[in-house]
């Protein structure tokens, strides 16, 4: 025999011990929901925090769940399931609630690990955080070597729980974990059709940006680093703490864990460029590679535009003329894969 609870999701009879999944703002569905845990475990994790986002996996939150709460059951005592409603309820709920965790897992995309990770980076404890990808790029998942398997993103956790603390960048009023950027990328992101981006998924993104590409605009800044302070003109101002942008590895080895950000500064636009940019292996330096891109390292920077203009953080716009960032070295500990 089943028990069968109102998720749709079904375990066998086999189970002893009761087991409670808590549900929040889930529309129509609220209050504790008794599951069953199996008999003799050791649990791995006291209490488990799983921030789903409603549209994560382009709207099949329950076969994710299917495939995500029966592994988890197995190592842990207390599961709170947190599916998110509207933008900043995840970072919301984080804050006031993430230092009751031992372990925060994110199932979504970008968007939603962003929201987690400036709900729980400002915490005196932070809990260790895991991601299972869910969105269209997931590129802070792939920068953390997780599988896009949603099987084997949660058999990471359960099995092989391998912990890293990676570094975090504080801006003036937000936090961010892979990328800032402005000029080309903020145009390309803004310019994504929401539309396509369920339909195309990644495919809206390179559309997105070869159309940005054609009239890319100059743009005069001022930019201070460690070491230095200078004013160039540029199309697009990239600085990477993660290794991948729109599921594209970025050409250098950019580590997590080194307390350095890596700028680049591209001076001109066009299609063949970038595509190279993308496509360059190893780890040479681009600034001798192309005579367009700057490529400089550093642990604080700081970036000022002539006029306002938006920001990508993690793949959310912002507005702004000027930015400061400060690399944190090791502020949060992940769950993460193993490259290669």
């Amino acid at each position: 025999m089943n028990t069968q609870n109102s998720f749709g999701l079904s375990f066998k009879d086999d189970y002893s011990s009761s087991f409670w999944v808590s549900l929040f703002l889930f529309p129509g569905k609220s209050g504790y929901i008794p599951l069953l845990r199996r008999k003799q475990v050791s649990a791995m994790y006291s209490d488990i925090l799983l921030i789903c986002n409603g549209k994560a996996g382009q709207g099949k939150l329950e076969a994710l769940l299917k495939d995500t709460i029966p592994p988890l059951l197995d190592v842990c005592t207390n599961i709170t399931i947190h599916p998110t409603k509207d933008k900043g309820d995840a970072e919301r709920f984080c804050r006031e609630k993430g230092r009751s965790f031992d372990l925060v897992i994110i199932l979504g995309g970008d968007g939603t690990v962003h929201e987690v990770i400036n709900g729980l980076a400002d915490l005196d404890e932070r809990p260790l955080t895991a991601i299972l990808p869910g969105g269209t790029c997931n590129d802070f998942a792939r920068s953390l070597h997780i599988p896009m398997n949603i099987k084997l993103a949660v058999q990471l956790i359960v099995e092989h729980p391998l912990r890293k603390s990676v570094d975090l960048v504080k801006t003036d009023n937000r936090y961010f974990s892979n990328f800032w950027g402005t000029g080309l990328i903020s145009q390309a992101s803004d310019n994504i059709d929401v539309g396509s981006k369920g339909v195309l998924g990644k495919l809206s993104y390179y559309i997105s940006a070869f159309q940005t590409i054609q009239d890319a605009p100059v743009l005069k800044v001022k930019v201070r680093t460690d070491e230095e302070e200078f004013e160039e003109d540029v199309v697009m101002v990239l600085a990477a703490n993660g290794k991948s942008i729109g599921a594209n590895a970025l050409p250098q080895s950019i580590s997590l864990e080194d307390g350095l950000l890596d700028l680049y500064l591209v001076k001109r636009t066009g299609f063949p460029l970038l595509k190279e940019f993308f496509l360059m292996k190893g780890t040479g330096d681009v600034s001798h590679t192309f005579e367009d891109i700057r490529h400089i390292r550093t642990s604080s920077l700081e970036v000022e535009l002539s006029e306002e203009e938006k920001f990508d953080m993690d793949g959310e716009l912002y507005d702004g003329k000027r930015q400061t960032m400060k690399v944190l070295p090791g502020h949060m500990d992940f769950i993460v894969g193993v490259e290669g």
